[in-house]
């Protein structure tokens, strides 16, 4: 007997859009300490979403920014395609500000494109030089060991960027959108989150917020052996992590 196993999808009692945890920002912001929220992307944000990874993300993070990614049209239209896939899975979280203008929209402050990833899910096939070469990477990190494996469980929650707008920074927006994944998990019924972090900042970001290290891969090494070169996003980010937090 053949068994086919379904791809993962949210379920249906998981109300949606909800919002997952609330908190006040760590510093001021025209006189005042804003109001901020986590909550699930909801539809009508999804184009905003995909415009600000590719505007911003793509030329704010360390090593999409030093790769040439921006000039790699195939690259940059494979990213998309993966963003517009995942958003309507509805497991990507977005941070808004409260409006200090009542009844005006809130104000979009961070987002993380998370999104479920089950072991039976066919692979994504990767197009372009630069997503090419990221793809290769993300095998090199890991060396074959299995997170699905390691962590037992058939489903895992996993990330393709964490933005947070630069008016917001210091906010501790980044820190909650990792926490709030958890509030996400728990209540879908998903046991761990996996995410590439490739800055000694995101790391750091990702420890604080419980995360520990799967594996781990230089940027010396990646140049010395592999011959990718990411040395010029600076001395301070020493290595590719591949991290895990268990819930």
């Amino acid at each position: 007997m053949v068994i086919i196993k379904k791809k993962w999808t949210r379920p249906e009692a998981v109300a949606f859009p909800r919002v997952w945890r609330s908190f006040k920002g760590r510093k001021e912001i025209n006189g005042a300490i804003p109001s901020f929220w986590v909550q699930d992307i909801p539809e009508d944000e999804f184009e905003n979403v995909i415009n600000c990874m590719v505007e911003d993300f793509c030329k704010d993070e360390p090593v999409t920014k030093c790769s040439g990614f921006i000039g790699d049209h195939e690259s940059v239209e494979c990213r998309k395609k993966l963003w517009s896939t995942i958003l309507p899975e509805r497991m990507g979280l977005i941070c808004y500000m409260e409006n200090p203008k009542p009844g005006e929209k809130p104000i979009f402050a961070a987002v993380n494109c998370t999104h479920a990833r089950s072991k039976y899910d066919e692979k994504f096939k990767a197009t372009g030089e630069v997503m090419s070469d990221f793809a290769h990477i993300r095998e090199l990190i890991t060396q074959g060991r299995d997170p699905y494996q390691f962590l037992d469980t058939d489903v895992l929650l996993c990330s393709l960027g964490i933005y947070v707008l630069p008016q917001f920074r210091g906010q501790d927006l980044g820190l909650q959108l990792l926490l709030a994944r958890e509030d996400l998990c728990n209540a879908c019924g998903i046991k761990a989150a996996v995410t590439v972090f490739t800055s000694s900042i995101s790391q750091a970001l990702a420890y604080k917020a419980g995360y520990k290290t799967f594996a781990e891969i230089s940027y010396q090494d990646l140049k010395d052996i592999y011959k990718y070169d990411y040395t010029k996003i600076g001395e301070s980010h020493k290595s590719m992590k591949y991290m895990y937090k268990i819930f």
